[in-house]
């Protein structure tokens, strides 16, 4: 999503503020040592480059651009700390590609990179916590359905926050927010449980919050 242009001057400095903390924290925390071993690093960066690509393809309604996010995804392969880190990388790519201008980077990364990897994030520890652990419950509910729930949260956000800069007059019709929000929610669903299917079944490795001993246990007769 990038409504970043009609955002006042202002809300720049704030979010370059807001989007440094987060990386900061993210950067302190990841597990960087996970990059190091085998071909974990291509993975991460491939995973950079297909997120960017996902973000330059999209169609616009009036200013703002709609692209798939891939948030959930990038979350379930490397976790919470590497997953900002590359929604960061990702978002600095695309903006080099589309030269969508830099003014507004931070909000764009707040808004559909780190926003909905923490959706991800707490719909997968509300799953870990409250559902069965077995495969379905980490396709279906972390995979498919927090896929869904990212975009529609980022949807929500994305719309509010054209309210609160008092761009909605020039932005996209209201009643195009409702149309839309389940056709982006399905396709980000569609392609994060998807993807994460084919992970988990050829690349275990490649998915850091998959755990075998969780997931794949055998009950004992």
């Amino acid at each position: 999503m990038e409504p970043a242009q009609h955002f006042p001057a202002g809300w720049h400095a704030v979010a370059w503020i807001a989007l440094g903390a987060a990386v900061a924290w993210a950067c302190a925390r990841a597990d960087w040592r996970r990059l190091r071993a085998g071909a974990q690093s291509h993975a991460f960066f491939g995973a950079v480059v297909g997120v960017a690509l996902l973000w330059t393809i999209g169609s616009g309604v009036g200013p703002v651009r709609f692209h798939l996010l891939g948030a959930t995804l990038f979350y379930l392969m490397f976790g919470l700390p590497l997953a900002l880190v590359g929604m960061a990388l990702a978002a600095v790519a695309a903006t080099v590609a589309t030269d969508h201008g830099w003014a507004a980077v931070a909000e764009r990364v707040l808004l559909a990179g780190v926003l909905p990897v923490l959706v991800s994030h707490v719909v997968r520890r509300a799953a870990e916590a409250r559902l069965p652990a077995n495969f379905f419950v980490y396709v279906f509910v972390i995979g498919f359905l927090g896929g869904g729930l990212a975009m529609l949260v980022t949807v929500a956000a994305v719309a509010a926050s054209l309210a609160l800069a008092a761009a909605a007059a020039t932005g996209p019709q209201s009643g195009a927010w409702p149309a839309l929000a389940p056709l982006l929610a399905f396709a980000e669903a569609t392609l994060s449980g998807m993807l994460i299917t084919l992970f988990v079944v050829y690349k275990p490795e490649w998915v850091g919050t998959f755990d075998d001993a969780r997931y794949l246990r055998r009950r004992q007769p």
